[in-house]
């Protein structure tokens, strides 16, 4: 337990270390839209002041840091010294700069969605041929095929309902093109069935924090709705489904549907 506890420390300090990354990569859009090694010097550099960049400050700089310390020690308390407690780090990290730059400025960075499609599809290459000609497990693997269909059915059921979105609605733009590349992202690292619960997920949350949205305008701010008035950030939400689902497996969802599924059969 002592060991475990100390590697878990070394495993925060590290990612304390890495913390001030994500304060850099979260300044570096959509203002500066690329990672200048001056906005990594200071949380309040003066460039960023000059674009009204709400992201300067050393405040929310000292929130990103903790967190990810955290993140990395109970990642390395879980899963020890291993690829996965890496990944975790590098996932909640990757969804953290998402929520973040979509809620404030409504789009999802492209080398982050690219980049994570490109990674996932990689390194489910990598861990194939590791376990084919290597002989050893690794700590987080998905099958290459699981991958690719992933990335395929992930990118292609959003963008399957913006298109019908356009038709129904007659409004361009229903699924944004960075949700799209994300979730195939999300499919690249996960496999195509944590991808389609991952939607699910995403899409109760946002669903229910939509309808509660709209019940505090009009009871509080006398606000009516408009239909199709209201823009909304999907990223956050496929972001906490992904999440969910890497921690938490698929075991929940299944056994809650199948807890409806059997109150649906018995009424």
């Amino acid at each position: 337990m002592s060991q475990i506890l100390c590697l878990s420390m070394i495993g925060a300090v590290i990612g304390a270390y890495l913390g001030k990354y994500i304060g850099w990569a979260i300044r570096a859009w959509p203002s500066h839209e690329k990672f200048h090694c001056d906005y990594l010097k200071c949380p309040s550099c003066s460039k960023g002041l000059e674009f009204g960049c709400c992201n300067a400050g050393i405040a929310q700089e000292r929130c990103y840091i903790a967190l990810s310390a955290i993140v990395a020690g109970v990642s390395v308390f879980f899963f020890g010294f291993s690829i996965k407690a890496l990944i975790s780090w590098l996932f909640v990290a990757a969804c953290l700069i998402v929520t973040i730059v979509d809620i404030r400025c409504f789009i999802i960075p492209d080398c982050l969605s690219k980049g994570g499609i490109a990674a996932g599809i990689i390194y489910a290459a990598i861990a194939w041929a590791v376990l084919q000609w290597g002989g050893f497990q690794l700590s987080y693997y998905v099958p290459f095929t699981d991958s690719f269909i992933g990335f395929v059915v992930g990118g292609g059921f959003l963008m399957f309902l913006g298109k019908v979105s356009e038709v129904v609605f007659k409004k361009p733009d229903g699924m944004g093109g960075g949700d799209v590349k994300l979730l195939a992202a999300m499919g690249a690292w996960a496999g195509w069935k944590p991808v389609i619960v991952t939607v699910l997920i995403a899409s109760f949350v946002g669903a229910s924090f939509g309808l509660a949205t709209i019940i505090y305008d009009s009871i509080k701010n006398k606000k009516s709705y408009r239909p199709m008035s209201h823009h909304i950030p999907f990223g956050p939400y496929l972001c906490l489904g992904f999440l969910i689902t890497f921690y938490f497996g698929m075991e929940p969802f299944l056994n809650f549907f199948n807890a409806y599924q059997y109150w649906v059969m018995n009424r």
